[in-house]
């Protein structure tokens, strides 16, 4: 019984953006790049599932793996939504 030996991974693994610390790197340019990158996330989603159920030639790990990509860029931009809002209302409640 010939057992092939294991091949090295040479594939690029994937990394996260991290935004430039440049002059413009306020909270609300941040929060608008990772907005973007949610919104990104979900548009490939929908391509490849569209792509998915015309019929044509997508790996359906590709789909999957773009939907969960998509809900957890979601979800992410939902809590930091609902902790920014909580942190405003906080703010509000502060006696000058």
């Amino acid at each position: 019984m010939n057992i092939s030996s294991i091949q090295a991974f040479t594939g690029s693994l994937p990394t996260v953006n991290k935004p430039q610390s440049t002059a413009d790197s306020s909270f609300g340019s941040v929060l608008n790049q990772y907005i973007q990158d949610a919104n990104g996330a979900v548009k490939d989603f929908e391509s490849k599932s569209l792509s998915l159920a015309k019929g044509e030639a997508v790996n359906l790990h590709d789909v999957t793996i773009a939907a969960q990509k998509a809900s957890i860029a979601v979800s992410l931009t939902t809590q930091v939504r609902d902790k920014a809002v909580e942190a405003y209302q906080e703010m509000m409640r502060m006696q000058i």
